[in-house]
């Protein structure tokens, strides 16, 4: 009986759905408390390591784990896993490529509409039975004839490009390679070097991998450089922004709004963001539809259930090969 352990705690309907999904000859294993310690006590029992949530897969799990047979991630991002450790112990590692991108991808236009139309302010004054129709509407934006410009353009940004077609905007991006001028006419969108991005564009959305050349991408000095009022929108990770520069940037009204879903430090607690008004905060919930939810353990279980058959050949594609991360 295959034993998967899932590297967080679930309860209510995200537990419903994975056992739903779950073979009735699995054993799930989950953690009493989301803590390292309780992932290293419980490793040693499993044979499977189902990867959600922000805890480390480093050498402590790692080294307890001595009947592990692979590695499967709900999602795509890594940065919770010592890649370099799991090599050294030739362990495979499967992802959930583009499981979640539609999902995300809405979320992200739906910050974007948000800030444009200055949604957390109105609505409020609403809520405060201030009734300025023609004050509070001048001081929207339409998404149409904006400038928006994408950084990363992974599947994520890719849906996103693909979603703003509709809606008349100039979709700009940058990536580290440059898509083919075939996918850049089918998503109507055009290649602009990373400077440029950040000094042309009305709205600009972040959906690239922390790395060492993103991490607090956008800080004072880059900040510096865009529009006045410009939007930000983050549904990728907290550690691309310098929230503390940010912070000062929404305050002073450089930024006119921030579309915010991940965090530095999550979960989010104590930080002067929640003080603001012109900004929405959310629980790092944009790939978290039901939809999007049920898709992720569906791909993830069948990997691991056509790994222990032995069916490898049928999920080659999602098995993360060596330099890709």
């Amino acid at each position: 009986m295959p034993k998967i352990l899932l590297t967080t705690r679930y309860t209510q309907k995200p537990l419903e759905i994975l056992e739903s999904i779950l073979p009735s000859d699995y054993t799930l294993i989950m953690l009493d408390q989301v803590t390292q310690e309780d992932l290293i006590e419980k490793s040693s029992q499993a044979e499977y390591l189902l990867v959600s949530g922000r805890l480390k897969i480093d050498a402590f799990v790692l080294d307890r784990m001595a009947s592990l047979k692979m590695i499967q991630r709900t999602g795509v991002g890594l940065d919770s896993m010592s890649l370099d450790e799991i090599a050294k112990r030739k362990i495979p590692v499967y992802v959930n490529a583009g499981v979640n991108a539609d999902s995300v991808a809405e979320h992200t236009v739906m910050l974007m509409l948000a800030g444009l139309r200055r949604l957390p302010v109105i609505d409020s004054n609403v809520k405060r039975c201030v009734w300025e129709k023609q004050n509070q509407g001048t001081l929207t934006r339409t998404l149409k004839g904006r400038n928006v410009g994408i950084i990363g353009m992974g599947n994520i940004g890719k849906a996103a490009a693909r979603l703003l077609r509709p809606f008349g905007a100039a979709v700009f991006y940058y990536n580290r390679h440059r898509l083919s001028p075939e996918e850049e006419e089918e998503l109507n969108i055009s290649y602009l070097a990373l400077p440029d991005i950040l000094e042309q564009s009305d709205i600009i959305s972040l959906h690239c991998p922390v790395m060492e050349d993103t991490k607090h991408l956008i800080c004072r000095k880059t900040i510096s450089r865009m529009k006045d009022g410009v939007i930000i929108v983050n549904t990728a990770r907290g550690r691309i922004i310098c929230e503390e520069d940010l912070i000062h940037a929404l305050s002073t009204g450089k930024v006119g709004f921030a579309g915010l879903d991940v965090f530095e430090n999550e979960p989010l607690r104590h930080s002067k963001l929640t003080e603001l008004k012109n900004v929405i905060l959310t629980p790092h919930i944009a790939g978290v539809t039901y939809d999007a939810f049920y898709r992720m353990m569906h791909d993830a279980v069948r990997n691991i259930k056509f790994f222990e058959e032995g069916r490898l050949p049928e999920i080659e594609q999602y098995r993360l090969k060596q330099g890709e991360e």
